[in-house]
């Protein structure tokens, strides 16, 4: 890649950007010729995909700690961002910088540009995160699915071993109205001959998946089976286990908070394991991972937690968490927004006998679901209702509601969170 200087980098963000007004297309015709004419920038490591409905993210921190402490160079890509753009391509934990990822942006845009190539927001990120990947010279790429699998942009790379966290209900317009459906796109990272490793699935969810499984010839490892968990404890918000997988046990200390984590660990032990991680680098690796809002305590006055729980699956997870916290002893708030296109009465439902009060907001994307209809769903079941349209006031409004006593729950959509912690002057939805 040409070198550019560093304040293309906004340039490039702005162009970046604005590819995402035109919608998301799946299908992976585009972003194949995009990489042959890069010159197939992901034959030059091994790759592994992680998909999922829930858990993909984290999994994909957990599995590049360990790869880094097993001393191989490790790109990590993940969708979408909170906090600023280059988080989405790190290497051995680390964001990319602002003038590699302009050098990437303008390589793809070139190439699309001369060959007519109408590409999608999100394959021009996926086929930069490759080339910033091949130009620092990585063993390992470990790619998050941004929708589904079978189609998405990162199933254009052949993956040494894939896997999905979880299996649920999302997406259903796209893909999908039942489990077995979406089993069909999410198990379409898996490949013949090699293993897809399966989080802790609900038994509709792994039988779906065991039958893709057979049909595609991949070898389903269910960590639900395959890993004996022993001496489970929490402590300070992580937990530790014994983790018995191959003829090995491994002592599993968790920094990451939430006990959904442990799943999230499971596959990611197996994965790395399958292989030929020692022992020790996993050990350390998943200790190290710290997978951001996700059940995160981001302040203390009042306590304060950040979570992504966007669907029914999540929010059950994250009330169990919050559940399981010191009762707080001023009131328990939470401040939620959340997509018109999710299931957010379920999550409303999911949450509600945790809290005293809520505190709704507006995301500013054209999928949030506006207030009247969050006041809607949550008119019923929580005892007291604020509306505050902008994001940041509903926060200062929450906080002051919780007083220092209380407790204060952010969660119901990623892009919540982007707008209250976000760092880019401009705003996706991707």
């Amino acid at each position: 890649m040409r070198a550019r200087s560093a304040f293309g980098y906004e340039r490039a963000l702005a162009e970046i950007y604005a590819l995402d007004k035109f919608g998301s297309q799946l299908g992976l015709e585009r972003i194949r010729r995009i990489l042959k004419l890069l010159g197939n920038p992901q034959a030059n490591f091994r790759c592994i995909i992680v998909g999922g409905s829930n858990g993909k993210g984290s999994t994909v921190e957990m599995i590049g700690s360990v790869l880094c402490e097993a001393g191989f160079r490790t790109g990590t890509y993940f969708s979408p961002q909170i906090e600023e753009f280059p988080e989405r391509v790190r290497v051995n934990g680390k964001n990319a910088g602002k003038r590699e990822i302009a050098d990437a942006y303008f390589a793809v845009k070139e190439v699309c540009g001369k060959n007519r190539i109408e590409a999608t927001f999100f394959e021009v990120v996926t086929a930069m995160a490759l080339l910033i990947f091949r130009e620092r010279d990585v063993d390992f790429a470990v790619l998050e699915v941004g929708l589904g699998g079978r189609l998405d942009a990162v199933n254009a790379c052949e993956p040494e071993i894939s896997a999905i966290a979880s299996i649920s209900l999302e997406h259903t317009a796209v893909l999908g109205d039942t489990v077995e459906k979406i089993a069909h796109e999410k198990c379409g990272i898996a490949r013949k001959g090699k293993p897809l490793v399966c989080g802790f699935f609900l038994p509709d969810a792994k039988k779906a998946a065991a039958l893709e499984c057979r049909k595609i010839g991949a070898k389903a490892i269910f960590a639900e089976d395959a890993v004996k968990i022993g001496g489970l404890k929490e402590k300070n918000g992580g937990h530790l286990f014994v983790a018995a997988f191959g003829g090995k046990k491994y002592a599993v200390k968790l920094s990451a908070s939430g006990k959904f984590q442990i799943s999230n660990a499971c596959a990611a032990l197996v994965v790395c394991s399958k292989l030929g991680v020692g022992g020790r680098a996993i050990e350390k690796g998943l200790a190290k991972a710290l997978p951001a809002y996700r059940f995160q305590k981001i302040s203390s006055t009042p306590p304060t937690f950040a979570d992504c729980a966007h669907n029914p699956e999540a929010a059950a997870a994250l009330s169990g968490d919050i559940a399981g916290l010191k009762r707080a002893k001023g009131k328990r708030v939470l401040l939620f927004s959340a997509m018109k296109d999710k299931d957010y009465k379920a999550v409303l439902r999911a949450l509600a006998k945790n809290f005293d009060a809520i505190v709704i907001c507006e995301v500013s994307l054209e999928r949030g679901a506006n207030l009247v209809e969050l006041y809607s769903a949550s008119m019923k079941l929580y005892p007291e209702i604020l509306l505050v349209k902008e994001p940041k006031r509903a926060l200062a409004a929450a906080k002051k509601m919780a007083g220092k006593n209380g407790l204060l729950v952010v969660a119901g959509s990623i892009y919540l969170l982007a707008e209250l912690y976000g760092r880019d002057k401009t705003r996706i939805a991707q």
